[in-house]
């Protein structure tokens, strides 16, 4: 079988931390006979050999200088709320571009399928391609893409006729299948496919490294670290984390707080902390290498993530980072929706709270917090989760069943 992938976010270097989800899905089709390439945008950033990936990755030029390559790579919303007002210049010659080198991929390869990451752009290059060749199309939802194709009547017109030639769309949340509903694709053509992880994947540090990192962050030997991680967009919610912070410190004086990435919210969540006097607890550590993510797990005993539906209506599918955590034996605490209840079993491996429900957000963390035992027993309840449920080689399998319906 020969599938290529088609995306517009990948890990741009070894230890880049951009939709390592998509790289994880190429590498373990691959470890599971599936031949895969991956086709991309190019990107001034993009900087990877032959020797650091098993998969054929290929990029394509679209605008010249390169230097004006501006699409994908979380580059193309602004706070994830609104598309950037380069988009429409840009957009019109990645789609040209993208179909003209994929035509061409497809043409040498012979693909048996597309597998296109995000309803658009890439749904709609893939659609077009697997309609001139005469191949399946697969199609995976991500969160965003719904927003995108609700901009315009240009974008939706794009998004319906894309989704009615794709043979399946998968999902890691069912909160966008009324969205597919109203674009008129059937039940029998959604799945619902969650992401994996793995505890190899994120190696235990040695003492001496966590003795730095609590040295680094002024951590006490009794302190008590809370982590975040995201990009630092309004839908994560991580703003409501900060304004939690005044009632936790008075039950938890020794806390700290960690809100790893980067994003357009940053200025705003730092003047926050200032305003509520936190400002002494909370560390914004910026973008964290991919190489360095498993050691920030490690430090923290509590994963909090209180995602939100933005202003937009924009959500996250479910966040890679939740089952990361849950790989690392740490407790999450994060917001009930979207598909975080499917990977957080509440009251099991984490506790689950009312979107945007400050005091409830308090309860939990505190809950946590004080009781060292309770740390203990969740974060190992989600580490067996992941173990037997949610592991890459279970999301692959699944993801090859969609394979083979797609291409009966």
């Amino acid at each position: 079988m020969k599938v290529c992938i088609l995306t517009h976010a990948y890990p741009r270097f070894p230890d880049d931390s951009t939709a390592p989800f998509v790289e994880l899905t190429g590498e373990t089709l691959q470890k599971h006979g599936v031949d895969v390439t991956v086709l991309l945008p190019d990107t001034p950033y993009f900087e990877r050999s032959e020797a650091d990936h098993n998969v054929t990755l290929q990029t394509y030029r679209y605008f010249f200088p390169r230097r004006l390559q501006l699409l994908g790579y979380s580059n193309t919303l602004v706070n994830d709320c609104s598309l950037k007002k380069y988009v429409y210049l840009l957009a019109p010659f990645l789609f040209l571009s993208g179909i003209f080198h994929l035509f061409l991929l497809t043409r040498k390869h012979q693909f048996t399928l597309i597998h296109a990451f995000w309803l658009l752009p890439n749904g709609f290059i893939g659609a077009v391609v697997c309609k001139l060749c005469k191949i399946p199309l697969m199609v995976a939802l991500r969160g965003s893409d719904m927003l995108v194709s609700k901009q315009n009547v240009i974008f939706k017109w794009m998004a319906r006729w894309t989704l009615n030639q794709a043979s399946m769309v998968t999902s890691v949340t069912p909160t966008f299948f009324p969205d597919l509903e109203g674009f008129g694709i059937p039940e029998e053509k959604r799945r619902l496919i969650l992401n994996g992880s793995h505890p190899n994947l994120f190696p235990s540090p040695s003492k001496k490294r966590l003795v730095e990192m609590r040295n680094k962050y002024s951590i006490p030997e009794d302190g008590l670290v809370i982590f975040g991680l995201g990009r630092i967009v309004l839908k994560k919610g991580f703003d409501l984390l900060i304004r939690t912070l005044p009632e936790v410190r008075k039950k938890v004086p020794q806390v700290k707080v960690i809100i790893g990435g980067d994003g357009s919210d940053l200025p705003r969540l730092k003047t926050l902390t200032l305003e509520l006097g936190v400002s002494d607890i909370v560390e914004f550590p910026g973008t964290i290498n991919r190489r360095d993510v498993p050691d920030y797990f490690h430090l923290c005993d509590l994963f909090v993530l209180p995602a939100i539906f933005d202003p937009s209506g924009n959500v996250d599918g479910c966040p890679n980072v939740v089952l990361e955590a849950m790989a690392c034996g740490k407790p999450v605490v994060a917001s009930a929706i979207s598909g975080i209840p499917f990977v957080v079993k509440d009251g099991e491996t984490g506790i689950l709270v009312e979107e945007k429900n400050i005091p409830q957000l308090v309860s939990a963390l505190i809950s946590f917090l004080t009781d060292r035992e309770k740390c203990l027993r969740f974060g190992e309840a989600g580490r067996q989760r992941i173990l037997s449920e949610l592991t890459w080689d279970n999301a692959i399998m699944q993801i090859k069943d969609v394979y083979e319906y797609c291409i009966k």
